[in-house]
């Protein structure tokens, strides 16, 4: 077991230049895993560039938003929630860009050994998979954290049947046998979203229409409801939704403020709506969340 910051880059082909500043870093190896448990702090967007020789598979915990990326030079652009926190990107793949991020965001990478298994089974991990969402892995990783933090002899063997079960799971998901949130594309413009979601964000306290989204963005009202959808997946009102209780969470992190202080400038009519809301969205209420919350 060890303690450490970023891996430095193992191979000429591989690079790892992340932003933001690494304010805690866990990893552990097992003979097909390398494990990273690591928390960032950010006054931005955190900056990426990353290829490595083994598949990665990311979990953004708490705290990343959306990310804006180049894979191989192709754009995609990707909102990440509770429900969609997961992504893969293939060995030797070029990773560039970066994601919004809350003043601190929790995430996890495991790099998996493909090659382990891959003659025997045919299994393939040769396209990513963004902001895709997998029950499997949201309940399986937990228990793989916990035996890390107490990690024994038998750790490695616990790792590697994880690893197993992880790779089919994977494969299922990459080849359409299980429920994945797809890269979108079509749909808003990527500018006319960005302005958008900035409207949104410069004041995210007031009421708003479709009328005057459908403004910022150029379109109709008609052609922005079927377009936004198509972009983010979500209905204008839940995905305002969501970026209020994001900015909830950004206060209760770094703020003294009351819950219904908090309720008010996010947009809520009152902290019991507020209190309603968050729940339903994270599983836990405000105040709990405050007390865990780094800040």
């Amino acid at each position: 077991m060890k303690m450490n910051t970023d891996i430095e880059a193992r191979h000429e082909t591989s690079c790892r230049e992340v932003g933001g500043e690494l304010v805690s870093g866990f990893n552990i190896d097992s003979s097909m895993t390398h494990v990273e448990i690591l928390r960032r702090r950010s006054a931005g967007p955190i900056a990426w560039r990353f290829r490595q020789q083994r598949a990665a598979l990311f979990w953004f915990r708490r705290g990343v938003s959306s990310l804006n990326l180049r894979l191989d030079g192709a754009p995609v652009r990707a909102r990440v929630d509770e429900g969609s926190n997961f992504a893969l990107f293939p060995a030797s793949m070029l990773v560039e860009g970066e994601f919004e991020v809350a003043r601190h965001c929790d995430y996890t990478v495991v790099f998996l050994d493909v090659q382990a298994v891959a003659e025997s089974t045919r299994l393939r991990l040769d396209r990513p998979l963004i902001a895709f969402r997998s029950a499997h892995l949201q309940n399986s990783l937990p228990l793989l954290f916990r035996e890390a933090n107490v990690a024994d002899g038998l750790y490695g063997l616990f790792a590697d049947g994880w690893a197993m079960q992880a790779l089919a799971v994977l494969a299922r998901i990459g080849g359409g046998d299980a429920p994945v949130e797809p890269v979108r594309r079509g749909g808003l413009a990527a500018a006319s979203l960005d302005r958008v979601v900035d409207f949104v964000n410069a004041d995210i306290a007031r009421p708003f229409t479709v009328q005057a989204l459908a403004e910022v963005a150029g379109v109709s009202p008609r052609h922005f409801l079927r377009a936004f959808q198509q972009s983010t997946g979500s209905t204008p009102l839940r995905f305002i939704q969501k970026l209020r209780i994001e900015k909830a969470k950004e206060l209760l992190s770094r703020a003294q403020a009351s819950a219904t202080e908090i309720a008010l400038d996010c947009g809520f009519s009152h902290a019991q709506h507020f209190s309603t809301a968050f729940k339903k969205a994270t599983g836990e209420t405000p105040s709990s969340y405050r007390r865990r919350s780094p800040g």
